[in-house]
Protein backbone atom coordinates (compact mmCIF):
# COMPACT_ATOMS: atom_id res chain seq x y z
CA UNK A 1 0.00 0.00 0.00
CA UNK A 2 1.50 3.59 -0.75
CA UNK A 3 0.95 6.18 1.50
CA UNK A 4 -1.76 8.70 -0.07
CA UNK A 5 -3.07 11.69 2.70
CA UNK A 6 -6.10 12.21 0.46
CA UNK A 7 -7.58 8.77 2.44
CA UNK A 8 -6.85 10.39 6.37
CA UNK A 9 -9.50 9.19 8.42
CA UNK A 10 -8.25 10.39 12.11
CA UNK A 11 -11.68 8.97 13.92
CA UNK A 12 -10.52 6.97 17.09
CA UNK A 13 -12.54 4.00 16.21
CA UNK A 14 -11.25 3.68 12.89
CA UNK A 15 -7.83 3.33 14.81
CA UNK A 16 -8.57 1.13 17.43
CA UNK A 17 -9.85 -1.15 14.64
CA UNK A 18 -6.68 -1.26 12.93
CA UNK A 19 -5.10 -1.97 16.90
CA UNK A 20 -7.44 -5.14 16.82
CA UNK A 21 -6.85 -6.44 13.35
CA UNK A 22 -3.08 -6.09 14.02
CA UNK A 23 -3.20 -7.88 17.36
CA UNK A 24 -1.33 -5.13 19.13
CA UNK A 25 -2.01 -3.11 22.34
CA UNK A 26 -1.73 0.33 22.52
CA UNK A 27 1.79 0.31 24.09
CA UNK A 28 3.02 -1.97 22.07
CA UNK A 29 2.09 -0.36 18.62
CA UNK A 30 2.71 2.83 19.81
CA UNK A 31 6.26 1.53 20.59
CA UNK A 32 6.67 -0.39 17.37
CA UNK A 33 5.71 2.79 15.41
CA UNK A 34 8.06 5.61 17.81
CA UNK A 35 5.24 7.55 19.83
CA UNK A 36 4.98 7.51 23.08
CA UNK A 37 2.21 5.71 25.17
CA UNK A 38 0.33 8.81 26.37
CA UNK A 39 0.21 10.35 22.42
CA UNK A 40 -1.24 6.66 21.55
CA UNK A 41 -3.72 7.51 24.17
CA UNK A 42 -4.55 10.82 23.16
CA UNK A 43 -5.41 9.86 19.55
CA UNK A 44 -7.53 6.97 20.85
CA UNK A 45 -9.89 8.59 23.21
CA UNK A 46 -12.81 10.29 22.23
CA UNK A 47 -12.67 13.75 20.63
CA UNK A 48 -15.01 15.76 22.96
CA UNK A 49 -12.35 15.00 25.72
CA UNK A 50 -9.65 17.62 26.55
CA UNK A 51 -6.37 16.08 25.97
CA UNK A 52 -7.37 14.49 22.64
CA UNK A 53 -5.26 15.22 19.63
CA UNK A 54 -6.12 14.59 16.01
CA UNK A 55 -3.55 11.85 14.40
CA UNK A 56 -1.23 12.94 11.78
CA UNK A 57 -2.28 10.95 8.52
CA UNK A 58 1.10 9.50 9.43
CA UNK A 59 0.49 7.55 12.33
CA UNK A 60 -2.60 5.99 10.72
CA UNK A 61 -0.42 4.61 7.83
CA UNK A 62 1.78 3.23 10.45
CA UNK A 63 -1.28 1.37 11.71
CA UNK A 64 -2.33 -0.20 8.51
CA UNK A 65 0.66 -0.86 8.19
CA UNK A 66 0.89 -3.09 11.17
CA UNK A 67 -2.47 -4.33 10.67
CA UNK A 68 -1.97 -5.86 7.47
CA UNK A 69 1.72 -7.83 8.59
Amino acid sequence: MKPDASRHDPRPEYLRALLAQAGLTQRAAAKLIGISDRQMRAHLCDPSIPGYRTPSYAVQYALEQLARR
